[in-house]
């Protein structure tokens, strides 16, 4: 019997179905550390986490796991190379998770998670502490009812994912010296979502991204509103005014040079988009938000992943408020781009239109805080027939072929440096509340999800 033979694939599949209880049990006990990258109380929650991962990485047999130092939180890799001549498969997680925000915005504590019907509550649950689980079980599946595995296997779970991986980014600066355990032949990433919960999606493309934050200063200190009002600067007002100042008032960009090397989709890539993708009341759905708006022109999920964005995410101001003028005014912003685009190049066209609108009563700037660049897979790869055929076996259906509007860093620098293909195969719901509150994860899709990767590895192995 060799090792591509159905029957050892049906023994990995019933081992992991066998094991079911075994694998909520991690993930729940994954989901009580609360991985707050961004929050600095949260380091010690962050490094007991990655010690528990290496644990269950050495109890599943895997090699050479180690807990590496991070900025923030630590990188935690892991092998297994006993396959000469089949592919190096990397496969990547994230287990920090977003803040929780007020937890009177929760109906159970962010972090105890609580089962109710098909649905685990709790933040991380989707992303992206239960879809890197269901690749752990598939593993560990392979592993206890075979011995081996179809493929050579690199694994990676990054700590700082929701700060922008600043770690692995920096591993990856220079491609003549990119360690050794970030190289692979492909790469597989589940942190996205399906079409619904019968269909999966295999990610065409991922949008760019830069962060950045315009500060806005006045006086040198905050001002009686009553003393002063209506005689000096208002920073508060200023950084409105700039900020409307980004879009026309039907929600294009008005930043000159902004769309200059954005692509126009063809005829076809639309009609795609519209037989494939979700309409606007199924996109809108979960906002809670009746009416869209946006970029004239486009459909809602046309503006969500082909088309760039700037988005306006905080606003804060200095003082007390209320009497107070503000000295200081700030707002992120999260510019989201397609291919083509690069994040330098529209910084300094931001930058420009900022100051151009700035009054000389006030001073601002700029600060850019992180970028990537956007990511599209190369179309016909033997990794895209393998995961059509992987889902096909796991959710009765082939995937659909669609772009996300989100951005995951480390993906678009490890296929910029490295030139290595990302396979992005999620097992999230539209309506898991990633970045909310109350997030959740649909349990089937774990189970279907583990049984996706075991047939996923067995492909890959036999294309080796």
């Amino acid at each position: 019997m060799t090792l591509r033979s159905p029957v050892r694939t049906a023994a990995a599949l019933s081992r992991a179905r066998a094991r079911r209880p075994a694998t909520l049990g991690l993930l729940r006990a994954l989901l009580r550390h609360p991985t707050v990258s961004a929050e600095a109380v949260h380091r010690a929650d962050l490094r007991r986490c990655a010690e528990r991962l290496a644990g269950r990485l050495r109890a599943m047999g895997l090699d050479a796991v180690t807990v590496r130092p991070g900025r923030v939180a630590p990188v935690v890799t892991a092998e297994w190379l006993h396959r000469p001549g089949a592919p190096l498969l990397l496969v990547y997680g994230h287990y920090d998770v977003q803040p929780a925000g007020p937890r009177e915005s929760w109906a159970t504590d962010p972090f105890r998670p609580v089962l109710d019907g098909p649905f685990l509550y709790g933040r991380g649950t989707s992303d992206d502490k239960g879809q890197f689980t269901a690749h752990l079980a598939a593993v560990e599946a392979w592993l206890t009812s075979t011995g081996t595995l179809p493929v050579n296997l690199r694994l990676v779970l990054d700590g700082e994912e929701e700060i922008g991986s600043p770690t692995l980014l920096h591993e990856l600066s220079d491609r003549r010296r990119v360690p050794e355990y970030l190289r692979a032949d492909l790469a597989v990433v589940s942190d996205n979502r399906m079409r619904d919960e019968r269909t999966p999606v295999l990610v065409s493309a991922l949008r760019g991204s830069l962060a950045a934050r315009l500060e806005v200063t006045g006086a040198a200190a905050e001002l009686h509103a009553g003393a002063f009002g209506g005689a000096v600067p208002e920073p508060a007002r200023v950084l409105c005014e700039l900020v409307a100042s980004l879009h026309d008032s039907d929600g294009r960009v008005a930043v000159p040079g902004f769309y200059d090397a954005v692509r126009s989709p063809t005829a076809t890539e639309r009609r795609q988009l519209a037989r494939d993708g979700p309409s606007a009341p199924e996109l809108l759905a979960p906002t809670g938000v009746a009416t869209g708006h946006g970029e004239p022109g486009y459909s809602a999920f046309e503006r969500t992943t082909i088309r760039p964005a700037i988005v306006v995410t905080g606003l804060t101001t200095s003082g007390p408020g209320r009497s107070a003028i503000p000295a200081r005014a700030a707002a992120d912003l999260s510019v989201r781009l397609v291919p083509a685009q690069d994040p330098a190049t529209v910084a300094r066209a931001l930058r420009t239109r900022l100051a151009e609108h700035t009054p000389r009563t006030v001073s601002s700037r700029l600060v850019v805080v992180a970028s990537c660049l956007p990511y599209a897979l190369a179309p016909g790869s033997t990794g895209v027939e393998a995961v059509g055929r992987a889902c096909t076996r796991a959710f009765g259906r082939a995937p659909v072929l669609l772009p996300s509007g989100g951005s995951i860093p480390f993906v678009s620098t490890l296929a910029a440096t490295c030139g290595t293909e990302v396979l992005l195969l999620g097992f999230g719901l539209p309506d898991d509340g990633m970045h909310a509150p109350n997030e959740r994860l649909f349990l089937p899709n774990l189970h279907r999800g583990t049984d996706t990767c075991i047939e996923l590895y067995a492909e890959l192995g036999r294309s080796g």
